[in-house]
């Protein structure tokens, strides 16, 4: 499992493959970041009033990366698919199966070191986020002091660590999805198919559905429970459950299927 681990760093840690990646979700942080302080004296697009107050709030220097949560989340998903099904289109799984012929033990080292890239992934834009805040807080009008306080550290950590599991959601989708179909074109493209347009579709034709679509759960808990009305705890017991239904339906998956590439 440690040499497994070590082994998935080669890939990620590739120039084009890391700064595309970075670049992604700098750029990610940065239009959330932007748009946030700009929508004051505005409604956001749940039609919520955008106030200089608000964001003068603890939680308020975490708001510009929790905006594109979403899109976070579609970073990891398409890094995890891309990943884990380009084993199999690059011919590569074979032979890292023959120096690790045990299968949980691969694949369990592999999503370890693709989990840590995740959370890297959310880091970086965490801290381009915060950093572009304390640039753009004075031109809006909006306050700091509550930002470095005790609370606002704590609300900066609880947002963090709610954006990590959010986009680790994500990822578990593009986990079961690359599995499954192996190619990472159409892994991505049915991960993204069906978090972004099927489970908008039917939350919107029947709003309950929110409180149960995982991916729906997801980004309530990468926005701490402030989206939609399910609470937060459940909807982070849901998450964590379906994220783990996933992660053990692909390792089934993974162990049994017959590896022909």
């Amino acid at each position: 499992m440690i040499n497994a681990f070590r082994a998935e760093w080669v890939p990620l840690l590739r120039s084009r493959f890391l700064l595309g990646t970075l670049g992604a979700v700098v750029g990610c942080a940065v239009l959330g970041t932007m748009l946030t302080f700009f929508a004051v004296g505005h409604t956001d697009f749940d039609g919520v009033p955008v106030t200089a107050r608000g964001l003068s709030q603890p939680n308020g220097l975490i708001q510009g990366a929790q905006a594109v949560g979403i899109l976070l989340g579609v970073v990891a998903l398409s890094v995890v698919a891309a990943v884990l099904a380009g084993d199999h289109g690059h011919g590569t799984l074979r032979n890292q199966l023959v120096a690790q012929p045990h299968r949980a033990r691969l694949l369990a080292g592999k999503l370890l070191a693709l989990a840590l890239f995740v959370i890297l992934v959310v880091a970086v834009a965490t801290v381009t986020s915060v950093a572009l805040s304390f640039l753009l807080a004075p031109l809006k009008g909006v306050s700091t002091a509550a930002w470095t306080s005790a609370a606002g550290a704590a609300a900066l950590g609880a947002g963090f660590l709610n954006l990590c599991l959010g986009s680790l959601g994500y990822a578990a989708v593009g986990v079961l999805a690359a599995i499954v179909l192996r190619g990472p074109a159409s892994a991505i493209a049915v991960a993204l198919a069906y978090a972004l347009p099927v489970e908008m579709l039917i939350s919107r034709i029947y709003r309950p559905a929110r409180g149960w679509l995982p991916v729906q759960l997801m980004q309530e808990i990468s926005n701490g429970g402030s989206s939609y009305a399910t609470p937060y705890a459940e909807a982070l017991l849901r998450g964590l459950l379906y994220g783990a239904a996933m992660v053990l339906i692909a390792m089934v998956f993974f162990r049994r299927r017959d590896m022909t590439s």
